[in-house]
Parts: structure tokens; sequence; C-alpha cells
């Protein structure tokens, strides 16, 4: 386990400050990671910008890891939202996630009492990407027209494998170059693997997720179905992240190791490992060309 993660990202970590509980807070996390000798860790949250903790960190830990941060367009930061996604990019955010929570998607599979906020009376605003006539919204288009200005790194949610595939092909068009879907294996979006070979031939990187196989997931898959769908797609257009940070799987720096190691059990190749987890995630979210918001056009 001390040698997979010696190097290794994990792109998709919660930690609290947050509205529901977490395993670890951000500090505690931090040192996990620093003392793994990790490379990177993305911090995720459904509800607002990880920027100003990941600045913070990257100042304490100047000799790594790297800490890379995100936004996630629910609605306590507007939905679909250009105006908070320009803001975010231009504060440093390298990661903006589609709807989580809100998706239309997500809401359809588990209800919207499944949030991590108190919602009104009426239930949370289903967000889908697409309008009556399955095109993309206007504001979708400005979103992705941001992320392809500030090169950041284009992560697809909780959105459906048909909207999914829809946002690929128009991102790739308008030249956004960093793409992930996220934890394509788990629940939700539970993408199918010629549905996964079309997303990588438009560009993105395949998530898999950890959480996945933990009993906090709703719709808990078994990891040799994860090995499957990497010898499927190919571990060159695959990155491994955790989303842990649930309390009941523990600290999720030493849980994704563990789960890592399995992984190896079934016959995965070191080398593939430490392509999927420092290769493809170092190729995805490091060396961007940012723009501030006094350079953007």
């Amino acid at each position: 386990m001390d040698s997979l993660l010696r190097g290794a990202f994990d792109l998709h970590v919660h930690c609290s400050p947050d509205v529901v509980p977490r395993a670890q807070d951000v500090f505690d996390l931090a040192r996990a990671a620093s003392e793994a000798r990790m490379a990177g860790v993305g911090l995720k949250d459904h509800i607002t910008s990880t920027v100003g903790r990941c600045h913070a960190l990257n100042r304490m830990y100047p000799d790594g890891p790297q800490f890379f941060s995100s936004i996630a367009l629910n609605p306590p930061v507007g939905g679909l939202n250009p105006s908070a996604v320009e803001s975010a990019l231009s504060s440093g955010v390298d990661i903006v996630y589609f709807p989580t929570y809100s998706a239309d998607h997500h809401i359809e599979l588990f209800g919207a009492e499944v949030t991590p906020v108190p919602h009104p009376a009426d239930g949370v605003r289903r967000l889908s990407i697409l309008d009556g006539n399955q095109k993309l919204l206007p504001e979708v288009h400005a979103i992705v027209e941001l992320i392809a200005e500030h090169d950041g790194v284009l992560a697809t949610g909780h959105i459906s494998p048909r909207e999914t595939l829809v946002l690929l092909e128009f991102a790739k068009s308008r030249g956004v170059e960093r793409m992930v879907v996220t934890h394509a294996s788990q629940s939700v979006p539970d993408m199918a693997v010629d549905d996964q070979r079309v997303c990588v031939a438009q560009g993105a990187m395949i998530e898999h997720c950890f959480l996945a196989v933990t009993e906090c997931c709703p719709g808990t898959i078994p990891l040799e179905l994860i090995a499957d769908q990497i010898r499927s797609v190919g571990a060159s257009n695959v990155i491994l992240s955790s989303d842990f940070g649930q309390p009941a799987n523990g600290p999720p720096i030493e849980a994704f190791g563990r789960h890592a190691g399995r992984l190896l059990e079934m016959g995965l190749s070191e080398a593939e490992l430490r392509r999927m987890l420092s290769d493809n995630p170092r190729r995805l979210v490091t060396g961007r060309r940012k723009v501030h918001a006094n350079e953007a056009t």
C-alpha cells in the first residue's frame, strides 16, 4: 500500500468542513497525504468551491502533495451558473463538476431527499443540461467555453450517460482538452463500457471510484466489476480515485491505498496501477494554462 500511494493522486476526496459529517478535517487529510508521499489530492465539496482550502494547503505543503480545487454546479452556487464558473476559474479552481446531487439523473434514481443540504418543501430543483429538444442549454455552452478558455478540467458529475455523451462531444468541439467521466461505474451514472469507449474517443478519462464497492454507496458493486471495466477500456484511459470521506469508510488516504492494493491481487499489474494512480491523473490536472480575472477576455 505504501508503495502504491507514493507519487499517487486521488482527485476526488471529501473532508470537513462540510454540511455532512466527514471522516477527517482538511488538515488531518492533508497530513495523511503528505506522510504517504502522495503527489496530489483533489478536494471536492458538493456545495461550494474548495479553492480557498487548496490555496492554503499548497502554501503549507510547498514540497507536495499538490492540492487541486473544484466547484460543483449545484443550487448553492446557482446551479448551471456561468458567473459562478467564471469566478471560480479566475480564482484558480482546477475542476468544474457538472451537477451532482441536483442532477436530474441523480434525483430520478435516488429521490430529492438524498441531498447534503436542507431543501425547500417542493424539493431540489432538478437540473438537466439538455432542453426539451435534447440540445445543450445556452448556459451549458457558456460554461464549456469558460472551461476551454481557462484550460480547466471538465468533470461530468452525476448527469446521465446520454447527457454525458452530448456534453463531451460539444466540449471537444470547443477545445476542452481535460475531461473526466465522474465515477463511471458507480450507481450514478452506471455507464456501459461501450459508452465509456465513446467518451474515451472524445478525449475523456474514465474515473473509477472505490466508494462504489463500499456499503456507503447506493447500489454497491463488486471491485471485480471495476477491474473488468478497466481491462475493457484500457488502463491508459482510466484514473482511480476514492470519493471517500464518509465516516464509515475511515480515513480516506488509508482506505484509498487499501483498495488499490486489492486491484493488484485481482491481477492488474503494478505498471497499470501506476498509470491509473499517477501518470493519467497527473496529465489531467497539471501544467494547466491558468487565466486570472484581469487577463481573461
